[in-house]
């Protein structure tokens, strides 16, 4: 499934106990993601409705990456646990900013989180600590999957096998509620 991103997401309400978990059954990674969202001038994706584009540049200690997600969302009412996802490396945060601002995008939030990640069975769970959100975890399929549904079903069993203590689903996502937050949705 090229090109497709397969995720669920969950606020986390045992972050302590369930990282200690993980680091007994896998290896741990971490990293320190900070991620400026942007919309085009003529197009700003937080008026649709629903919200189904996100336009991200990512800066962490992997080096810096642009990302752009077409979530397969419909009407507000309807959820998706899928996008067409488009990402690549870049070797100048600052360069690539500066072309946004000439071309005309704009920042409109940063989404600041620590992440931890792990990986169990074909899944990479990952537990962020988001800046002005708190505790969530993420759980994205990385193996080879006949199709969105079979890889959330998958997903769905890795989250039951590890005990982790969750809030109600999000489908929204970080740029999202950090938004609602600030008023500006």
């Amino acid at each position: 499934m090229k090109h497709v991103e397969v995720e669920v997401k969950f606020p986390l309400l045992n972050a302590d106990e369930l990282v200690a978990k993980l680091d007994k059954i896998a290896e741990k990674k971490t990293e320190k993601q900070k991620d400026t969202y942007y919309v085009p001038s003529h197009r700003n994706f937080i008026t649709q409705s629903p919200i189904t584009e996100w336009l991200r540049v990512r800066e962490s200690s992997k080096g810096v990456s642009l990302n752009y997600k077409d979530w397969q969302k419909k009407t507000e009412e309807e959820n998706t646990t899928w996008c067409k996802e488009f990402e690549t490396m870049v070797d100048d945060a600052r360069a690539l900013k500066e072309i946004f601002s000439k071309l005309g995008l704009s920042p409109i939030v940063v989404v600041d989180k620590a992440r931890s990640m792990w990986t169990v069975k074909d899944v990479e769970i990952a537990v962020d600590e988001v800046v002005g959100l708190g505790s969530y975890i993420e759980f994205e399929a990385k193996g080879e999957f006949e199709n969105v549904d079979e890889a959330t079903k998958h997903l769905y069993e890795v989250l039951e096998g590890i005990d982790a203590k969750v809030g109600v689903q999000d489908f929204k996502g970080y740029p999202h509620l950090l938004l609602e937050k600030k008023g500006l949705l």
